[in-house]
């Protein structure tokens, strides 16, 4: 059975190296795009601090587009590939990813940026309307200036944060539940796998379970 927890930093780095180099010599395919287009981050001064990173373009959410179509016949299936449905007349954003350790909960964290073409940050009304979120996710949450939260969780569901490397202002997702869905779904996993394959499968099951809530595919 595959560890539940990184336990350390040094087990995250070697995981997100290898799923770096994996994902690098694969050919692309809609499939593996939420793995894709990931680099390593690390400072001489902060040398254990490394994080993954990408930056990506999201538009809005298709659900939301259709939710506000005057004629009931235009409304738009959200399983529809978003990036087919682009167009000139497109609204897009900026989107920069980070993969950042979580000293307290043993586990990667998501944390994120999504700016309006000048640079300026969305508000949380209009982040949460970005093609980056399922629409289930957001079901019955209340949005604040600064937090997402599901009436029946004791933490947001996205809060605001100073990304723990570079310090600067971003949004993530609470870690707290993903250790034990990634029990869940690690429990069923028998296949004899070496160490660094493990490593790596790790990475991949926490993206998938993360990938319930948002949609890294670009």
């Amino acid at each position: 059975m595959i560890d539940v927890t990184m336990q350390t930093r040094l087990r995250f780095e070697k995981a997100c190296r290898l799923f770096i180099s994996k994902y690098d010599s694969v050919l692309p395919s809609f499939s593996n795009t939420t793995f894709r287009g990931w680099c390593w981050n690390e400072y001489n001064d902060l040398p254990s601090f490394g994080y993954m990173s990408r930056s990506t373009a999201l538009t809005v959410r298709l659900s939301t587009r259709a939710s506000v179509v005057d004629d009931a016949e235009q409304i738009i299936d959200e399983a529809v590939d978003e990036a087919s449905l682009r167009s000139p007349g497109t609204q897009t954003f900026a989107c920069r990813q980070y993969v950042v350790y979580s000293a307290t909960f043993q586990v990667p964290c998501l944390y994120f940026t999504i700016s309006h073409s000048n640079g300026t940050p969305l508000s949380a009304d209009e982040l949460v309307h970005t093609s980056l979120f399922h629409s289930a996710t957001l079901d019955s949450t209340t949005t604040t200036s600064f937090a997402v939260t599901h009436p029946s969780s004791l933490f947001p569901l996205l809060s605001q944060g100073d990304h723990p490397s570079l310090g600067t202002p971003c949004w993530y997702l609470h870690p707290c539940e993903t250790v034990k869905s990634m029990q869940e779904v690690l429990a069923e996993d028998k296949t004899e796998m070496s160490k660094e394959e493990r490593l790596v499968r790790w990475l991949e099951v926490w993206f998938l379970v993360i990938g319930n809530m948002v949609d890294l595919r670009v």
